[in-house]
Parts: structure tokens; C-alpha cells; sequence
């Protein structure tokens, strides 16, 4: 499926690629379009003006995916949690969580290592591959 979100993705929209491409379409493909552009044909899109997947009342675009999709991974919970703390902190100056923090520096320092939307999102995977290696790790140590 073809998917579209605006330009310059940072910590949700970087999330929400990887919830895509990990859990909902490991065939997606990706444009990504500003605010005002029309959006292509047949694209699904996210965090963009109207589209029925973005960010409402507390919620990310992250939690909108997990909800639409159904998506019952208990490590997948966590890092929502994670980046709904990271996305609300961003405006509050106020983090809950201690992974939110560093989760949002690296999301959000991607943008200033990289020369294209493609470049932050594949670095990106690598990070949220990553985070969830070791959340995962971290549950099973506690089972």
C-alpha cells in the first residue's frame, strides 16, 4: 500500500513508519508530501490535516495505528506509551518517562544528521528496531 505523511518526520511519524513497516504493511511505501499538498491517489494517509490517522485529543498518530489495526503486542504497548510521553513533554517541557527523553532526542536529532525524509526514516528503523529489542529483552527478564 502507498502511505503518505508531511515532510521532515520526527518522533510520531517516525514511530508510526515503523509500526507500519514492522506490524501493518511490510510492503508500504512511503511519500511524503507537505501540509497543503493534495494527497496522492489510493494513499493512506497520516499526520497530515484530516487524515483519519493523526494525532487527537492526547493521542498520537502511534496510538491511532495501534488502535485501528488492533494491534495486542505487549512491547508495542510500551513504546506507546513511550512516545505518547515524548509527543505530550514536547509541549508540557514535563516527561513521565525515562526512555522518553532519550527516545525523543534521537528521533528528533535524525532530522539534523540526515539529507532526506528517506534518510531519517531508515535511520529511524534501526532506532525503533532497537528500542524494541530491548524492551522486549527487559519483559522477558521479568516473566
Amino acid at each position: 500500500m502507498k502511505w503518505v505523511t508531511r515532510h521532515n518526520p520526527h518522533v510520531d511519524r517516525c514511530a508510526s513508519i515503523w509500526l507500519i513497516k514492522t506490524f501493518i504493511d511490510k510492503d508500504a511505501v512511503f511519500y511524503f508530501i507537505s501540509r497543503d499538498d493534495l494527497i496522492p491517489e489510493g494513499a493512506i494517509p497520516f499526520t497530515l490535516p484530516g487524515a483519519e490517522l493523526r494525532p487527537k485529543k492526547g493521542k498520537t498518530t502511534f496510538d491511532a495505528l495501534v488502535e485501528k489495526y488492533n494491534i495486542k503486542d505487549p512491547v508495542v504497548a510500551k513504546i506507546q506509551e513511550i512516545i505518547r510521553d515524548a509527543e505530550q513533554a514536547e509541549e508540557t517541557g514535563v516527561y513521565r518517562l525515562l526512555e522518553s527523553v532519550g527516545v525523543f532526542a534521537i528521533l528528533r536529532g535524525l532530522d539534523r544528521i540526515s539529507k532526506s525524509d528517506w534518510e531519517i526514516i531508515g535511520k529511524a528503523m534501526i532506532v525503533m528496531d532497537s528500542l524494541y529489542a530491548e524492551l522486549k529483552h527487559r519483559l522477558e527478564q521479568e516473566s
